[in-house]
């Protein structure tokens, strides 16, 4: 499971290649998008680290390209990088899923603590 960095970068990533593959991505571009939220600063260093469990959880590969002395890096999305959207939406879906069951319990057995309450 990724964490919110994890997901900040791969949210990023999935509208960068907007449908390719591969793209050629400047570190600091991911950095900016991810420093959006204040809550959120990081290095690269870290960014490395991040982009390395991506890797070890499938999501993408990656390579470092170097043009006049700028380094770049060459990310292609695999399979479970492509569906990384979709993945993301269904988790969406059931975690609202199961916030609603548990509001639905607890009104349950307030209700049924109140019958009884009365009853008494």
């Amino acid at each position: 499971m990724l964490n919110r960095i994890e997901n900040i970068i791969m949210k990023y990533l999935f509208t960068r290649c907007n449908g390719k593959r591969t793209v050629l991505i400047a570190p600091q571009e991911i950095l900016d998008e991810i420093s959006t939220n204040p809550k959120f600063e990081i290095t690269k260093k870290q960014l490395e680290n991040h982009l390395q469990n991506l890797v070890l959880d499938g999501y993408l590969d990656y390579s470092h390209s170097d043009n006049k002395g700028e380094l770049f890096y060459v990310v292609a999305l695999t399979t479970r990088g492509e569906a990384f959207k979709r993945e993301h939406e269904e988790r969406v879906k059931r975690r609202w899923k199961e916030i609603g069951w548990r509001v639905l319990l607890a009104v349950i057995c307030s209700v049924v603590a109140y019958v009884l309450g009365r009853l008494l």
